[in-house]
């Protein structure tokens, strides 16, 4: 769950579940499931508060984006350990559906035509992951590359990469930092031809960790397009945002 206050005001609720997990000759670990999110952004700036102490915008519209999908992981636990003692790989392959709206006035007014903007839809993604643990020190790596189906996406491949570090000498606040980039290639869809499209976003801020998980209070910088329904928009921004992940921390 994370809540972005600036520079627009943002929600997001998603969580990863694995179903089944199967432990092989104890040195692999194959598991499956499902996960998913829903994000709602403002399209105009934070400029109030509402409901409460939650950041609001009294411009623009509201902006929902969402995505499910179902995969199968396999971790070969020996293989991690002979890259180095503490790590841990792990290769990911899904099935995903990304799709975008937006919602419109209560008070009627003229809707607005999206039809015409990228649509995401449809891919299968394969991602390797790479974690490790030197010293006082936490590092998460990931590659991803993703096949979005032909004529159920605006695009037709993606890469992706990111890079976390995490200082865990201190057992009450782990400073971290974290870097995201992704490109996507355009596609034609119904006659038109869609534009490409990237992101660079920087993460930097500290840890809150406990038994139940982590709260992380961050500053962002990022660079791109933007996600769902205002893709063409290209931008840079910084923000701030708090985030709580649940069931998942380092080791």
């Amino acid at each position: 769950m994370a809540l972005l206050a600036f520079p627009r005001p943002g929600w997001m609720a998603g969580g990863d579940f694995a179903l089944l997990q199967l432990d092989w000759a104890s040195d692999w670990t194959i598991r499956t499931g499902f996960n998913g999110f829903i994000e709602l952004e403002f399209d105009g700036r934070t400029d109030r508060l509402h409901a409460g102490p939650l950041p609001g915008s009294s411009k623009g519209r509201m902006l929902w984006r969402g995505a499910y999908a179902y995969f199968i992981a396999v971790a070969p636990l020996e293989f991690g350990r002979r890259i180095c003692n503490s790590c841990n790989i792990e290769w990911t392959l899904e099935y995903r559906h990304e799709s975008q709206h937006y919602t419109g006035s209560n008070s009627g007014g003229e809707g607005e035509d999206v039809s015409e903007q990228p649509y995401v839809g449809d891919a299968f993604v394969l991602d390797v992951a790479l974690s490790e643990r030197l010293g006082h020190w936490y590092f998460a790596e990931r590659a991803i590359v993703r096949r979005f189906l032909p004529e159920r996406s605006s695009y037709r491949i993606g890469f992706g990469a990111d890079v976390h570090a995490r200082w865990m000498a201190w057992r009450a606040v782990h400073p971290f930092t974290s870097l995201y980039g992704e490109w996507v290639d355009g596609e034609d869809l119904y006659g038109r031809q869609y534009p490409d499209a990237y992101r660079l976003r920087g993460l930097l801020g500290f840890a809150l960790p406990s038994a139940l998980g982590d709260i992380l209070v961050f500053g962002s910088a990022d660079v791109g397009n933007r996600y769902g329904v205002r893709i063409l928009t290209e931008e840079a921004t910084l923000g701030l945002g708090v985030r709580l992940v649940i069931g998942a921390r380092p080791p």
